[in-house]
């Protein structure tokens, strides 16, 4: 079961790398020399920037979660110590806190 997660956390991470990459491609790509159309694309970098950062927000805590199973204490709450539900966990695979810890 744990070699299984960190395949799907890989694969996840990739994914996410694949969207930073483009994004960056983007950035690179170079603005219009139209002023309306520059308005346009600066509101666009913004967008971007928040699809960026919540995908590194993202690889970082599957990149956690992985250690987590290398280390053998995934799936516990690192508040109380008590296991977090598999239900919590299949929602958000890189929880670090149970339901009651994480309210």
């Amino acid at each position: 079961m744990s070699e299984q997660l960190k395949t799907q956390f890989t694969q996840r991470i990739v994914e996410l790398q694949h969207r930073v990459d483009s994004i960056h491609q983007d950035f690179a790509s170079g603005r219009d020399a139209d002023w309306a159309e520059q308005a346009g694309e600066r509101e666009n970098d913004e967008v971007l920037n928040a699809l960026e950062s919540e995908a590194r927000v993202e690889i970082q805590k599957l990149s956690n979660a992985i250690t987590r199973i290398n280390n053998g204490d995934y799936g516990i709450c690192q508040t109380c110590g008590e296991n977090i539900a598999k239900q919590r966990l299949q929602v958000q695979p890189a929880a670090i806190k149970c339901i009651v810890c994480a309210d």
